[in-house]
C-alpha cells in the first residue's frame, strides 16, 4: 500500500513548527479570554487571527439554537392557545423569526 493511501487527512495537516511568542500579561489575558468566548484553543485563536480568517464564534451557535428553541415553543403556545386574534403573541412570533432567519443568513455567509 501506498504511503498517500495510509495516510488520513489529518496527518497530512500537522502542525509541527512551533515558535515562540511574547505577550504582555494583560494582551495574554485578552488573547484568552476572547479564545474562550468563541470555543478554540488559543493556538486556533491566534492562528485564524494571523491568517485574517473568520472567527465563528460556538456562543452565535448556541445561541441560534435557543433562540429556534423559543421560536418553536412560541409558535407551539400560539397555536395551543388559540389565540389567533392576540397581537402580541403574533408580534413575537415574527420578531423571533426575522432575527433567527438574519442569524442563520450571517452564519452561513461567513463573513
Amino acid at each position: 500500500m501506498s504511503d498517500k493511501v495510509s495516510r488520513r487527512g489529518s496527518d497530512k495537516r500537522q502542525k509541527t513548527v512551533i515558535k515562540t511568542l511574547r505577550f504582555t500579561p494583560d494582551e495574554i489575558e485578552e488573547i484568552e479570554g476572547k479564545a474562550e468566548e468563541v470555543g478554540q484553543s488559543v493556538s486556533a485563536y491566534i492562528r485564524n487571527a494571523a491568517m485574517n480568517r473568520k472567527v465563528i464564534s460556538l456562543i452565535d451557535d448556541s445561541f441560534m439554537t435557543e433562540l429556534l428553541r423559543l421560536g418553536r415553543l412560541q409558535k407551539h403556545l400560539f397555536v395551543e392557545g388559540k389565540r389567533v386574534g392576540d397581537k402580541e403573541y403574533s408580534t413575537v412570533l415574527v420578531a423571533i423569526s426575522e432575527l433567527s432567519t438574519t442569524l442563520r443568513k450571517k452564519l452561513m455567509s461567513n463573513d
